[in-house]
């Protein structure tokens, strides 16, 4: 059969099984049975499978049509336009993640940390952030954390596939409990869906690991946690960047107002326009310097994307 053909009947068994960009998803799973690039695919429709191609796309398509991850089938997931391997040991490393790197090397920017800066990425999964703020920042090292031991060997095998062995380090823990020293930065994608959505959430994403979804009851618990280490775990003039839920936005703001009393809570949007980023950044902080009562409630005034820590 020629590859059109293929490309047009895996389509169409993808779409009868609900399968979302069924067309884009056929094109990836034959191109990976072929080992073709997009170029050479398309070049080539006229052509006919072998035997072991029809054979893989086989096994692949079943695998699929089971509402396994794609990226999970083909073992690996591009991230801030790197390549990354992924299994169903680690999350999906998702495009909405890909601000939190953004963010943590435009903070990295700043003239003081041109001679080195010490970052802490916790619950690491594939390693995918840590590496990808590596590679763009090469005065930083990063300590990469995890409670998962199988998801700290996917970290090490891309590490190593992208050759940061030696400046990015893997620790096994709980949250900040391996990083034994204050870092200049947190970074951190941590669960926060509530228990009760995961029920809910598509075939494919039930597959990854509950333990990197499951924020609690209210999403909640592992920020909650994560932002009463960071006062121990900051160096002043330090910034802790959390991805969240568009709608924890207000709890975490005011969560974060509470503990960490001399900072500037912001956030910053992701591409459909919503929250994704917290930034708490100590540096702007001014809850020192004058004699308000830091043990209240921030108050917070919203001014563009920016939340302004006003207490």
């Amino acid at each position: 059969m020629r590859v059109r053909d293929v490309l047009v009947e895996t389509s169409g068994q993808l779409a009868a099984r609900g399968i979302p960009d069924s067309r884009i998803e056929a094109e990836v799973l034959l191109r990976h049975a072929l080992r073709m690039d997009r170029a050479e695919f398309f070049a080539n429709l006229d052509g006919c499978l072998e035997t072991a191609e029809e054979k893989l796309l086989s096994q692949m398509l079943r695998r699929r049509v089971q509402r396994e991850p794609l990226s999970y089938i083909l073992g690996h997931r591009e991230f801030y336009g790197l390549d990354f391997a992924v299994t169903p040991d680690v999350l999906i490393p998702r495009q909405e993640t890909e601000l939190l790197v953004e963010k943590a090397l435009e903070f990295c920017s700043a003239d003081r940390f041109k001679e080195g800066v010490a970052i802490a990425d916790v619950g690491t999964g594939s390693g995918a952030v840590a590496i990808a703020i590596a590679h763009n920042l090469p005065q930083a090292t990063l300590y990469a954390t995890d409670i998962s031991v199988d998801a700290l060997a996917v970290a090490d095998a891309n590490r190593r596939r992208h050759r940061l062995v030696e400046r990015v380090h893997l620790g096994h823990g709980d949250l900040m409990g391996p990083v034994p020293f204050p870092v200049d930065v947190i970074v951190s994608n941590p669960p926060y869906l509530k228990t009760f959505e995961i029920a809910n959430l598509a075939p494919e994403i039930r597959q990854e690991p509950a333990g990197a979804l499951d924020g609690g009851a209210d999403g909640l618990d592992v920020v909650r946690r994560l932002l009463l280490q960071a006062p121990n775990h900051l160096r002043p003039g330090g910034c802790m960047l959390v991805e969240i839920a568009p709608e924890q936005l207000d709890p975490v703001t005011t969560m974060a107002g509470n503990i960490l009393t001399n900072a500037h809570v912001s956030f910053s949007k992701d591409l459909l326009g919503v929250p994704r980023i917290i930034i708490i950044d100590l540096e702007m902080g001014t809850g020192q310097e004058h004699e308000s009562d830091n043990s209240s409630v921030a108050r917070v005034i919203e001014t563009g994307d920016v939340l302004v820590n006003t207490s």
